[in-house]
């Protein structure tokens, strides 16, 4: 009986006659397929000839990938072509990787699908821990999990059909050629958005990139240097900065100060989809109308759209670091204290709870010891779970006011980081959807941004309980509640991101602050002061008269003399830094050293790039800019001699 040919032998040392490998062009050829294609699916249907044009435009890099990744394959077969043995694993090692790059593909089709960008390492470093599973889960489509475990399969199949077809390899490498060479001209003649840019970028080369910059510290940036002095004070602690005015917040005539201090921090919301701050869909009618006894900031910012940032910023009223060191990271040096621990030592029952997963970015470990008598997550509260991020808002709020009823009489302070308004934003079970868009969606997202709006409502709805219980015990007027968001979060309008952690634009980074006291505001106010979540400490402390700690950043939003401007910084693509001061944004990307400059009362939705219309002012922003970098780099990272990039 005839043997069966072995394909995926090697041409050389002793095969018999016959005997012919697998061509690595071809699985090159295969592997070109998938990733072009999983580009053609991600543009849509064509709907004229341009669309092929495009097609070559955002996958010409991946077919380079896939000629390099060839080249190194026959390079390395030729190196040992005199081992036939150490021959044949080495080429099924590389069908085998050829195959892994192809699944890679279609999980890179999905990521971009939810995410509108490739995967990076900076990204992968967010998405650690179990938590993140039900956002996985959510986006993964049955089409996407047909495909991805189809994708190996075919691949290999395809690879063996064409094992022994090398006549057409010219034409292949012609083919790939001509591809490549329409791809890159148009390349250079379209102009295209951000997101169509990161289309074009190669999922596979992206994440080798990202992966060997934040490992080895090699990112290139080019950062603003020049400052003038004195334009460093600002940032330093209460004790540095010496002399300061007396905080300025002066209650009514004959008001007291209150003796207790609720604060919430919503996930994921920031001012842009809230009625309480003008969103034309009716999300938050609770806190819109508790608004008439509070006092209301236009103009709050979190100082990077991520979680652990802001946890860094209320909880001890620092800035939350630079992107090559951020204070979650940097565990060696001491923190500031926290209000809890202050007010705690006055005798106030203090409490810190959350219906997410506390072990997220170490929030359990950094909060031993910083004046929380009770620390409690999702697992306290003997609730089923909504998502694997945590449960119910409900069931936070169920502990707060069992919590507050536990001792009456004692003053309290309570932190409540509400969780169900998270990715992939999931409604109480049985509850009905409401229509905000009167059967006229939006072009982008319209479905996840449903399901975002429906839930926004619902933790409106259980705050609602909060004042309506404070009310119901006599305790309103004895209360502060303070009303904020960790950062804001993005369904493409008006720029092409969705989601959180990507940018400092409005929709990432402005959000509510909402302080409520019946007594103190009868009447509602509103606030232009800017400021961030560094300041909430020192305001919540001036509100109740007792004297800001030594050790913290921030200043108080009532201080006479207090610079009027706040920072930010994002980094999951690249270092993005930014200051709001008056009307005015400024916005550096340091990979490229491109500059904007923004009106927000002119052009809140940052479509027009004043930066060369104001010379003078961008200077001046850039100057402060680079105060605050050059102050956060030694403050934050003095004990771990970590070099700037």
């Amino acid at each position: 009986m005839e043997k069966k040919e072995d394909e995926f032998a090697p041409p050389h040392g002793g095969m018999k006659a016959g005997r012919r490998p697998v061509a690595l062009l071809w699985v090159g050829f295969w592997l070109a397929i998938v990733l072009v294609g999983a580009k053609a699916v991600s543009l849509g249907m064509p709907k004229s000839w341009r669309w092929l044009l495009e097609l070559t435009r955002v996958s010409f890099r991946d077919v380079v990938f896939v000629l390099v990744l060839w080249a190194l394959g026959e390079a390395v077969a030729w190196l040992l072509m005199r081992w036939p043995r150490l021959s044949v694993v080495t080429r099924r090692l590389m069908i085998a990787a050829f195959a892994l790059c192809a699944f890679y593909g279609v999980v890179s089709y999905g990521i971009f699908q939810a995410l509108d960008r490739p995967l990076s390492f900076d990204l992968l470093k967010l998405m650690r821990g179990a938590a993140v599973k039900s956002s996985i889960t959510d986006r993964l489509t049955w089409p996407i999990a047909t495909a991805l475990a189809a994708t190996p399969v075919l691949f290999l199949l395809a690879v063996r059909f064409a094992s022994r077809r090398r006549a057409f390899s010219p034409a292949i490498i012609g083919g790939m050629g001509v591809w490549i060479a329409v791809g890159a001209l148009h390349h250079s003649e379209a102009a295209v958005g951000r997101k169509a840019q990161r289309l074009a970028l190669c999922p596979h080369v992206e994440l080798l990139r990202t992966t060997l910059v934040s490992l080895t510290g090699l990112r290139v940036t080019t950062l603003p240097k020049e400052f003038l002095p004195g334009d460093q004070d600002e940032f330093r602690n209460f004790r540095s900065r010496g002399a300061e005015p007396r905080a300025g917040f002066q209650p009514p005539a004959n008001a007291a100060r209150p003796r207790n201090v609720i604060v919430v921090v919503m996930e994921s919301v920031g001012t842009k989809y809230m009625s309480l701050y003008g969103s034309r869909y009716a999300t938050t009618p609770n806190l819109l109308a508790e608004s008439r006894h509070a006092l209301l900031f236009d103009n709050y910012y979190a100082h990077a759209p991520y979680t652990f940032c802001t946890f860094m910023a209320v909880n001890f009223s620092i800035y939350p670091g630079l992107p090559w060191c951020y204070a979650p990271i940097a565990m060696e040096r001491s923190l500031p204290p926290t209000l809890a621990s202050v007010l705690q030592k006055r005798g106030w029952r203090t409490a810190y709870l959350h219906n997410g997963d506390m072990d997220w970015g170490g929030q359990n470990s950094v909060l031993e010891g910083a004046g929380y008598d009770t620390v409690q997550d999702h697992r306290d509260l003997n609730a089923p779970p909504l998502t694997s991020w945590g449960v119910e808002d409900r069931f936070l709020i169920d502990r707060l006011i069992q919590w507050i009823d536990e001792k009456p009489g004692q003053p309290f302070f309570a932190y409540c980081w509400t969780d169900q308004t998270h990715h992939p934003y999931a409604r109480r079970p049985g509850s009905r959807p409401v229509d905000f868009f009167a059967g006229k969606p939006p072009a982008a997202h319209p479905e996840a941004l449903s399901r975002y709006l429906n839930v926004l409502r619902e933790s409106d709805e259980n705050l609602g309980r909060i004042f309506a219980a404070l009310r119901e015990r006599g305790l309103a007027d004895d209360t502060l509640v303070v009303v904020t968001g960790d950062h804001g979060e993005a369904f493409a309008d008006p720029h092409d991101q969705q989601g959180h952690g990507y940018t400092v634009f409005q929709e990432e980074v402005h959000v509510p602050l909402m302080i409520w006291n019946p007594r103190l505001f009868p009447e509602g106010k509103r606030m232009a002061a800017v400021g961030g979540h560094v300041d909430l400490n020192p305001t919540v402390a001036d509100i109740l008269g007792v004297d800001c700690l030594d050790a913290w950043q921030g200043h108080s939003l009532f201080a006479s003399g207090r610079p009027d401007r706040t920072f930010f910084v994002a980094s999951v693509d690249e270092y993005l830094l930014g200051v709001r001061e008056d009307r005015w944004k400024y916005i550096f990307e340091a990979s490229n050293g491109r500059e904007s400059l923004f009106d927000l009362i002119t052009d809140p939705d940052e479509q027009h790039n004043r930066a060369s219309d104001d010379p003078v002012r961008l200077t001046r922003l850039r100057q402060r800019l680079a105060a605050w970098i050059a102050f956060e780099d030694q403050f934050l990272r003095m004990r771990h001699g970590i070099a700037t990039p």
